[in-house]
């Protein structure tokens, strides 16, 4: 769902945003059996913001745009 504040600049994260992310993210920690404390993890969390604020919403293009990354 995009939101007003996206219009005005895609780079602001509302707590839906967040939300969505968080869980995208709480999956991919899990998938690749990794600690939210390892620097892989912070790389990871970094990308999947930057795609989300690039304007990637949809969470399977997201999940398979990580993948690629890796």
């Amino acid at each position: 769902m995009t939101s007003q504040f996206h219009a005005i600049d895609p780079r602001i994260l509302t707590p839906s945003d967040i939300k969505s992310l968080q869980s995208l993210f709480d999956e991919e920690i899990k998938a690749r059996r990794m600690t939210y404390d390892c620097p892989e993890a912070a790389v990871l969390a970094a990308k999947l913001i930057e795609l989300y604020q690039r304007g990637v919403r949809n969470n399977d293009s997201l999940r398979e745009m990580l993948r690629a990354a890796a």
